[in-house]
């Protein structure tokens, strides 16, 4: 059977700060990641994955029974490489078939190789797989195709309502597992999926009239909440009293409360509290200070602007939220700007407006920011993750260290005296205490 080969091009950059601590086919869009669709094309139970090198190890953790980054496993073997940029609907790719490669507007989406024509372009490192498959295309056949490749986070969540419709039907589950308390209301109950040990109490309503909501195992539902879909929580996940709109994917083992629409929690965040998240997405272990509220819509009803790799990017798009990286926490009264970026490992307080972009690693708020302590930032990290009873392991602790000397320059030039895009407060950046 020909193998399937997930791999990263050059643009997984765009999806920085999610995409700083994990491969960018790791991400969430609907009720599964880019990685678990992809997945469908093979029933193979081992995949190979390639990443950026510093993600190899933290990915092999994740994903113990596949190969990681492992080119020597690919010799003598017929191959199917896919970009993990891949968003796939009910579309398929078929995993057997004539060599050939799929490209859109230039972009590799995924090469089909026999062993052969594979050895002629063979890679020297785990990193050059996408420059490998571009000199395949002078072996095999070029087709042009009509498939979804994301090129920028705010494309997660613009496609999220369409992502959990789809993983609903192609998943194949609906019914109720679970408990449904007398006082609770189910509109359109054939769209509701509750897993096995969920709960749903009184005076909480589940609104699948708009589309398909999908409840994970021992997830619990406490009034006063409203879920309307299409909507995805994630197992183990608490939501207290919330308004959670369509469009939302609230992914395993979170904390939520207030009002909540058009968003993506990856996972193991809590937002406990009142406040408005809006398209936008939360990354790993992020906490929501109590009335942490995005902007997403200008008062203009412009298109929203976003910091990328040290640049503003237009979206094109009216609404357009907050991105948030790993192990970043807000305190109480945060106000995030319409398309603002927070880094991987920020602290965030003192409430009140900050800029719309915060490097990695920062503390401070409206005031002006320092540099977090490394030190401190990783001692945080392992107190938060022992609360949900996960031990930090070596590789997740060295993979925030690679984190932060990555981001190095992004604090350097954000925080420099004079620069032109400091905080309006900050004009030096030092360590913090």
């Amino acid at each position: 059977m020909r193998a399937l080969c997930l791999f990263e091009d050059k643009k997984a950059e765009n999806f920085h700060p999610l995409s700083l601590t994990r491969p960018v086919y790791e991400l969430r869009c609907g009720i599964t990641t880019l990685r678990e669709k992809l997945c469908r094309i093979s029933n193979e139970k081992r995949i190979h994955l390639f990443c950026r090198a510093y993600l190899s190890e933290v990915t092999s953790q994740r994903s113990p029974k596949d190969e990681v980054n492992n080119l020597r496993s690919l010799r003598d073997r017929d191959l199917l490489f896919v970009n993990g940029r891949l968003l796939l609907f009910d579309e398929e790719i078929k995993l057997e078939g004539e060599e050939e490669v799929g490209v859109c507007a230039e972009n590799i989406v995924y090469a089909r190789l026999n062993k052969k024509t594979f050895e002629k372009v063979f890679p020297a490192q785990p990193e050059e797989i996408e420059e490998a498959l571009l000199r395949a295309r002078k072996f095999v056949r070029v087709k042009e195709v009509k498939l979804l490749l994301l090129e920028y986070p705010w494309d997660l969540v613009n496609y999220n309502s369409q992502a959990i419709e789809s993983d609903f039907k192609l998943i194949g589950r609906a019914g109720i597992k679970g408990r449904v308390d007398k006082g609770a209301h189910l509109l359109n109950p054939s769209q509701i999926y509750l897993g096995e040990g969920a709960r749903i109490e009184a005076g909480v309503v589940l609104n699948a009239e708009e589309g398909p909501i999908y409840i994970g195992e021992r997830a619990r539902i406490r009034p006063p909440t409203i879920i309307d879909g299409p909507g995805y929580i994630g197992r183990e996940t608490i939501v207290d009293g919330a308004k959670i709109r369509g469009g939302c994917s609230i992914g395993p083992v979170c904390r939520v409360a207030g009002e909540i629409e058009q968003s993506i929690f990856h996972a193991y965040s809590n937002k406990h509290h009142d406040g408005f998240i809006g398209h936008s997405y939360i990354g790993e272990w992020v906490n929501l200070g109590a009335l942490t509220t995005t902007s997403d819509l200008k008062n203009t009803y412009g298109n929203v602007k976003v910091y990328l790799k040290g640049k503003k990017i237009d979206t094109g798009e009216m609404k357009v939220g907050s991105f948030i990286g790993d192990h970043t926490k807000t305190g109480i009264g945060t106000l995030l700007s319409t398309g603002c970026v927070i880094g991987v490992g920020s602290n965030v307080f003192g409430g009140g407006s900050i800029p719309q972009f915060v490097p990695s690693f920062s503390w401070g708020g409206e005031e002006g920011f320092i540099e977090n302590r490394l030190d401190k930032a990783l001692e945080v990290s392992r107190t938060v993750m022992a609360r949900r009873n996960i031990r930090q392991t070596d590789v997740q602790r060295n993979l925030l260290r690679k984190v932060y000397e990555l981001t190095r320059e992004e604090r350097s030039y954000r925080y420099r005296p004079n620069s032109s895009t400091a905080s309006k407060n900050a004009s030096t950046f030092s360590q913090g205490t």
